[in-house]
């Protein structure tokens, strides 16, 4: 997986060497081309993840849903950030949520840049310290590096607008119910070392089933096998891939059913659920594990990770 990583890295710099490929830069898709026409979602993180942007208020007369309450600071970095038009015209910006340690923007490219989106984004940085300065406030204000994601489907955009919206929200609930979204690292589950996230009390009740359809079953087959499993009153293990399923998990969290879901991807620190399993987790009523590590490059799910993943909910089911 390093050669791969290694080798992607030194084919984006053949085709970048205006922006150096440093272990800062987060995240990036190495086969496309950061000056070209396209809509991004960036995430910056303040250095040492301080809350120097705002204070995150609850909802009150004014705020219906919890709010972010900027600091001076905060209100720099926001005017810095929809101020990157005026330098680079062919950026307009669509949607922005800064957080008290981080920030989401969403911005499209409508025509191709004079420079790499790193280099905009690097003038953003310098925009923002050189407001911290005239507020007396040490720099640099950013971590290196960013994270980006490309647009690359129908209803994406509307999904990140709804994550920037709801980005309050979430870390409100996130405090409210730590217990529930703390990262647990090296446990040993079944026999198999996981990492996990979500309540871990699932794993001692006295009925734990498996979901388990084959990809042949038709849909007539896959709702009778959710009414037979969901009226068992049981928690719910599996890794939800075939389409089966995924349809009797999405039924289970949609009725409140408690369900432990592998994961083929691990945990970071800064990892959370995302979409209902957010809701699900705030609500105690989902346990994520995983028995990988941590990485943000795509993997692809090959048989054998299903086998493994299959073979974890088997045992967390059984191990009664």
């Amino acid at each position: 997986m390093d050669d791969k990583r290694n080798e992607g890295r030194k084919q984006w710099s053949q085709r970048h060497p205006d922006v150096p490929v440093t272990s800062s830069m987060k995240r990036r898709m190495v086969s496309h081309d950061y000056k070209e026409r396209a809509i991004y979602m960036i995430t910056l993180c303040v250095e040492g993840r301080t809350p120097r942007l705002g204070t995150l208020c609850g909802s009150d007369d004014s705020h219906p849903l919890p709010w972010v309450s900027l600091t001076p600071l905060g209100e720099s970095v926001k005017d810095e950030w929809l101020g990157i038009p005026r330098y680079y015209p062919q950026i307009r910006m669509l949607a922005l949520t800064v957080m008290p340690d981080h920030l989401h923007g969403i911005l499209f490219v409508t025509e191709p840049l004079p420079v790499h989106l790193g280099k905009v984004i690097n003038g953003f940085k310098t925009g923002c310290n050189r407001a911290a300065r005239e507020l007396g406030i040490s720099v640099p204000v950013w971590e290196q590096g960013y994270t980006d994601g490309v647009l690359q489907g129908k209803g994406q955009l509307d999904r990140w607008k709804a994550y920037l919206s709801d980005n309050p929200r979430r870390l409100w609930l996130k405090r409210q119910h730590q217990d529930f979204f703390t990262i647990s690292h090296h446990l040993t589950i079944a026999g198999a070392t996981v990492s996990a996230t979500g309540n871990h009390q699932f794993l001692q009740h006295p009925s734990i089933m498996q979901v388990y359809c084959s990809r042949r079953m038709s849909k007539e087959e896959i709702a009778r096998e959710g009414d037979r499993i969901l009226a068992q009153r049981a928690v719910l293990v599996s890794p939800a891939i075939s389409p089966g399923e995924r349809t009797i998990i999405n039924r289970a969290l949609e009725a409140g059913v408690p369900v432990i879901l592998i994961c083929n991807n691990g945990f970071s620190e800064l990892s959370k659920p995302g979409g209902r399993l957010f809701d699900a987790c705030a609500a105690g009523k989902v346990l994520l594990i995983s028995p990988f590590i941590h990485h943000n490059d795509y993997h692809p799910l090959t048989a054998e990770c299903c086998r493994q993943m299959n073979a974890l909910a088997r045992a967390i089911a059984t191990q009664q």
